[in-house]
């Protein structure tokens, strides 16, 4: 008789710690909903992840969104090694298939529809740089430069004679033509610039491909670092106002509100199959150790 207690009570043991490790289980996702009897609503109905899953989606989001994928994190993914290296791929051949484009800038700008924007860009360029430049060369005193190095110029293909009788009537005059100048600067450098813009721009919408394939091929390592560097600018400047916008906790917090609980539990049943599992063989373990301490004392 005490055999079979030193054999049945360990046995009973795990086999209870199995099965109540196993509803255990069942009753974290099941019933889905709550059973009702009349009025009366059955109690640990539904089940526990059913029951809290506006909790459990609010906590999972926060976590997500605040530690997660917080700001320092997206900046981390989104310029990595990885993604660099990815990129100048990308840029390596994009040159060298324009390298083998017989057609012209401006028709290939058009085949992919971007010859308008292009157009509107060169525009708006033409519009505001030539003003730029003229007035960044009167705050240079441009003007006032080519005046110095005229006179010097004048003065000394003068006798000396002439140079000492007209030294002090060109001085007395120099701010005169000074002001001269800049308004000639001012008048005549936007139609210069504009035209050789236009001209510069015309000569390449007529080139071939291939020719900007070649010349970008050139100078691909300068174009991009200088790319990376105004893409982690751009990151820098902008990610933490992005992922506010997005709102990543809200996000994750409707996404989970939106599973069907048959679909949350195939999800983690799939995930964590293999521990839970182990959970209710624990579960009988712990039974048959019950069960033996029971015999035992």
């Amino acid at each position: 008789m005490i055999e079979i207690e030193w054999i049945a009570a360990p046995v009973i043991g795990g086999l209870i710690g199995l099965i109540t490790n196993g509803i255990a289980l069942k009753m974290l996702f099941r019933p889905f909903h709550p059973v009702k009897i009349g009025k009366w609503t059955l109690p640990f109905t539904p089940g526990l992840i059913p029951k809290e899953q506006g909790r459990i989606a609010k906590a999972i989001g926060k976590v997500v969104g605040d530690e997660l994928l917080d700001t320092g994190t997206l900046q981390q993914a989104l310029a990595s090694e990885s993604l660099h290296q990815s990129l100048n791929r990308k840029i390596d051949n994009v040159i060298e298939e324009l390298g083998h484009e017989t057609r012209s800038v401006g028709e290939v700008l058009e085949e992919k529809g971007v010859r308008s924007t292009a157009d509107l860009a060169v525009a708006y360029v033409g519009e505001h740089l030539p003003c730029y430049v003229t007035d960044r060369l009167i705050e240079q005193g441009v003007g006032e430069t080519l005046l110095d190095r005229a006179m010097e110029e004048v003065m000394g293909n003068l006798s000396p004679m002439i140079a000492v009788m007209a030294g002090s009537a060109i001085a007395g005059s120099r701010a005169g033509i000074l002001e001269k100048m800049n308004e000639l600067i001012e008048e005549q450098c936007p139609e210069i610039i504009s035209g050789y813009l236009d001209q510069e721009v015309q000569s390449w919408m007529d080139r071939p491909m291939k020719e900007v394939g070649v010349f970008l091929w050139d100078k691909k390592e300068i174009i991009k670092g200088k790319i990376w560097e105004a893409y982690l600018q751009i990151l820098e400047k902008k990610s933490a106002g992005f992922l506010k916008k997005l709102d990543v906790s809200a996000i994750v917090e409707e996404r989970i509100n939106q599973f069907d609980m048959q679909e949350l539990e195939n999800m983690i049943m799939e995930i964590a199959r293999k521990e839970l599992h182990a959970l209710v063989w624990i579960g009988g373990l712990l039974g048959m150790v019950i069960g033996f301490v029971n015999v035992l004392f």
